[in-house]
């Protein structure tokens, strides 16, 4: 049997598996700034990391470490994903930020441009890959 597809040309895996990433990525941000909140309260004394900026800043910067430096975060490794550039290496720290920076983009009205941009072009691929020049693939395609 056929795996469902949206249309003739949007196959809804490579979207579930890059959603998944986000979440799992997501909340292991959420985790880790948590811990150095409570570290820095208990060992230094310090007001535990605040603000509306500190999910944000280290979420982009968690993106641009791990895929620049890995092709990849725990969340898409989790989920089978690697990030390659055009000429199918892996993913480099330049690429890595233009494609975070375009996050901002990407995940307006809850990542819904991204989604849209992911099942309405060809090769799966976000605004932030169209313009880093990447793509998101199954480790080992």
């Amino acid at each position: 049997m056929d795996r469902p597809r949206l249309d003739a040309g949007a196959d809804v895996g490579p979207l579930l598996r890059r959603g998944g990433a986000v979440v799992v990525d997501a909340l292991v941000v959420g985790l880790l700034l948590g811990l150095a909140g409570v570290a820095l309260s208990l060992l230094a004394g310090v007001a535990p990391l605040s603000g509306r900026w500190a999910f944000p800043i280290a979420y982009l910067g968690y993106h641009v470490v791990f895929e620049g430096t890995l092709a990849r975060t725990p969340g898409k490794r989790l989920f089978g994903l690697v990030v390659l550039g055009s000429d199918g290496s892996p993913c480099g720290p330049r690429a890595a930020a233009v494609r975070t920076l375009l996050r901002v983009v990407d995940g307006a009205v809850f990542y819904l441009v991204g989604a849209a941009v992911v099942v309405l072009t060809d090769g799966d691929r976000r605004v932030g890959d169209h313009v880093a020049g990447t793509r998101v693939v199954r480790d080992g395609d």
